[in-house]
């Protein structure tokens, strides 16, 4: 009989580990497909922008040479550089 109990008690602490990992990987899969879905969405409003300052930067300049090209890299990088500062911070302040 205590053997018996043994056997089953090990059986639920299984059950349990399994249902504990089940329910980790669950909670990690959420996380990772949110993370996915933001960052897709991410994607298209960066696209979206790049298309507003092509369009910007082509009112100012009329020819599509290499400058203009030139002027469009140097004001997306800009750009990331300063929201990735900003960010940066604003992660550092929520901690």
């Amino acid at each position: 009989m205590v053997l018996r109990k043994i056997r089953d008690w090990k059986e639920q602490s299984r059950n349990i580990s399994v249902t504990r990992e089940f329910k980790q990987f669950t909670e990690s899969f959420r996380e990772n497909f949110i993370t996915l879905i933001v960052s897709a969405m991410g994607l298209v409003v960066a696209l979206s922008w790049n298309d507003f300052w092509r369009a910007w930067v082509t009112t100012l300049t009329v020819e599509d040479t290499l400058s203009y090209k030139l002027v469009i890299a140097v004001l997306m990088t800009l750009l990331a550089v300063v929201l990735t500062y900003v960010f940066s911070k604003f992660k550092s302040n929520g901690n």
